[in-house]
């Protein structure tokens, strides 16, 4: 199981589209229990993510990659959780797509290491989950905002921002979006707890000093679907749907399509309810 599990979590990128656009799938906050039956708020997670993987098989173009950003698993990042993770994105595999997953506050890194990497696996950086993937058309540099398990706020560290200055510094001149689990602040407030990235101004500083090529960050965990700019800088912030639960009633669950052209990356929301009124809604980001 850990040998697939790794080749499903490759590194690299491969495969030529049909046409000229390039084509990825955007998954967050999965979920995931290593009980298939678990529900919370009344969705099963295991289905929602079945379903989603055959939706991204049957987009008509072969995706260069699946992103699932973060949480992962269910609720703190059981080793079962993971492998069930490995097996429900089997059919991925078997059709050549590779996922590339970042972690959330819902997640073990050290228990994800454990199940879903390989021996050849080597991290850029010990104490976090991080990657740089490059196609032809742009760059995506993937962050780890995993502070404390099951602790709701995330953090990335001044280690991880050094990497972050130094990869986006050596990455090709390309368009670049970057992926992060915890939401930008301002903090949501969950009861007493704060939500959301401590060091979301220092991010923001090392995002700015690279402008002429990161033009998206990309985020989950508010369960929420939105596309909004920073003022400061001009990125767009998405906010990734959940393949999940929603915490809003009238909010979508479900994944992007991305499709990169010369005219910039287009979003479009697949909602898994097919009559949620945002459903196929197609959003341009300049580039």
């Amino acid at each position: 199981m850990q040998g697939a599990a790794a080749s499903v979590l490759s590194g690299s990128v491969s495969g030529a589209p049909s046409s000229n656009d390039e084509v990825w799938a955007l998954l967050s906050d999965t979920h995931l229990a290593a009980d298939s039956t678990t529900s919370k708020k009344g969705v099963n997670m295991a289905a929602n993510l079945k379903r989603t993987v055959a939706q991204v098989l049957k987009v008509g173009q072969k995706p260069y990659g699946v992103m699932i950003n973060g949480d992962c698993a269910y609720l703190d990042g059981q080793e079962g959780d993971y492998l069930a993770l490995a097996q429900a994105l089997q059919p991925l595999r078997d059709h050549a797509v590779q996922v590339h997953l970042t972690l959330g506050n819902h997640d073990d890194r050290t228990k994800f290491r454990a199940a879903l990497s390989g021996p050849q696996d080597e991290p850029p950086l010990e104490n976090k989950h991080v990657a740089v993937l490059s196609s032809a058309r742009m760059n995506w540099v993937l962050l780890d905002s995993l502070n404390v398990v099951n602790q709701v706020s995330g953090l990335l560290g001044d280690e991880q921002l050094g990497w972050l200055d130094r990869a986006l510094r050596n990455a090709p001149a390309k368009p670049t979006a970057v992926m992060v689990h915890h939401n930008p602040g301002p903090f949501e407030i969950q009861g007493n707890k704060v939500s959301g990235l401590e060091d979301t101004e220092p991010l923001f500083q090392v995002l700015a000093k690279h402008r002429k090529k990161v033009f998206a960050l990309f985020y989950g965990h508010t369960h929420n679907w939105s596309v909004t700019k920073d003022e400061k800088t001009g990125i767009h912030l998405v906010n990734l749907p959940p393949v999940a639960y929603t915490f809003k009633e009238d909010r979508p669950s479900g994944w992007v399509v991305a499709r990169m052209s010369p005219k910039g990356l287009e979003l479009e929301l697949k909602s898994l309810n097919p009559n949620h009124p945002e459903h196929r809604q197609k959003v341009l980001l300049e580039v």
